[in-house]
């Protein structure tokens, strides 16, 4: 009998416990009565100001759309686009997206290794789906891996297409002229 109220108390304890603690519980996975919560994502990472928090890592520089005038922009640390020029009715627009965006692989790759960056151009305000030599250009950027022979390729939603990849010796990034709007990936070849 007295075990039996013993563990009704202890019953009754550990109830309280984690009724108190709420979402204070540290666990691998949400319990099924928490709300999934997103706390901080990678947007949310890069507006906070660096100078706030002295110490911590500082984000890169993020891409806030359109991209409108030549320089050299961070899309989610993951790529670099280099504009050396764009005519003044072109606009672009940047964004880091999940490797599982892409249904299918390129042919002849073994695996990702950088990427996915996407791509949208506008002229006048409307998308398009190539931009012509007056209009800008624009190449996309990802930094190159030792002993790794690899391309980087562009999606445009119907076909994948490899594009001709140099390695800029200075920078060690593996760079590409980008005048498609797609999602462009760096990818390893198979050997």
């Amino acid at each position: 009998m007295k075990k039996g109220i013993r563990f009704i108390i202890v019953g009754i304890l550990l109830v309280g416990v984690l009724f108190l603690a709420g979402n204070q519980i540290a666990s691998a996975g949400n319990l099924p009565w928490q709300a999934s919560v997103v706390v901080q994502g990678q947007s949310a990472s890069a507006l906070l100001d660096p100078n706030n928090r002295p110490g911590t890592v500082k984000p890169p520089p993020v891409v806030v759309p359109p991209i409108t005038k030549p320089g050299t922009y961070s899309v989610g640390g993951v790529c670099t686009l280099i504009v050396e020029q764009l005519s003044e009715n072109v606009s672009l627009y940047a964004k880091l997206l999940p490797f599982e965006v892409l249904n299918k692989r390129p042919d002849n790759i073994s695996r990702y290794l950088a990427g996915v960056c996407d791509l949208t151009y506008h002229v006048s305000g409307k998308p398009v789906t190539d931009l012509t030599p007056d209009e800008g250009t624009v190449k996309i950027c990802f930094a190159a891996l030792p002993k790794i022979t690899s391309k980087i390729y562009v999606y445009d939603n119907k076909a994948w297409t490899a594009l001709d990849t140099a390695l800029d010796a200075t920078t060690k990034l593996e760079c590409a002229v980008a005048s498609k709007t797609g999602r462009y990936i760096l990818a390893a070849n198979q050997p």
